[in-house]
């Protein structure tokens, strides 16, 4: 079974979505409701479809595929198993990740109760590193930059799937604007 599932900014991970169709195909989505049936297929195919249907009408969403049997993530087709293959043949080896690290600035800063603080990533530190070189690139920037305050933060797996999708988005515009 696969759920068709959105990257939620505010709430910082994917959710389920209900679609709406139009004559060509997934036209909308929304949040999947308590009690909602969410977009859910037994044809991985089918399901592909309609999340690069929604893809390519609203470009800054993430759209990704849930395996809701093995719980991977499918954000191409390449990746996605084949109807009635064996599993094993299907599954390509898991990729692996590793600790990364970026630096951000501080934003706002709030009390605990009211959400936290609010950090953004900082220009020139958002390619990942390890944590030695955070720990580097954290005091090059409070020492070039005494008025910010910043941290070295530890990448989760759907920010970097995510970073990852954003930075395909964006060199896929860049390469359009040049054709």
């Amino acid at each position: 079974m696969f759920r068709v599932q959105v990257w939620d900014d505010d709430a910082n991970h994917y959710v389920d979505v209900m679609l709406s169709f139009d004559q060509w195909g997934a036209a909308g989505f929304r949040h999947a409701q308590l009690g909602d049936t969410s977009a859910e297929y037994d044809d991985p195919g089918a399901a592909w479809r309609d999340a690069v249907d929604l893809q390519e009408r609203f470009g800054d969403a993430i759209v990704t595929l849930f395996d809701t049997s093995t719980g991977e993530r499918h954000f191409d087709e390449r990746s996605l198993p084949e109807v009635g293959a064996d599993a094993i043949e299907a599954s390509a080896a898991p990729e692996i990740w590793t600790d990364d690290w970026i630096i951000q600035r501080a934003v706002r800063i709030r009390a605990a109760s009211a959400g936290g603080d609010v950090y953004e990533p900082w220009p020139g530190y958002t390619h990942p590193m390890t944590r030695d070189q955070a720990v580097k690139a954290l005091e090059e920037c409070e020492e070039r930059w005494p008025e910010h305050e910043f941290r070295a933060h530890r990448l989760r797996l759907e920010e970097k799937v995510a970073a990852d999708a954003i930075d395909r988005a964006r060199r896929s515009v860049r390469s359009r604007k040049y054709d």
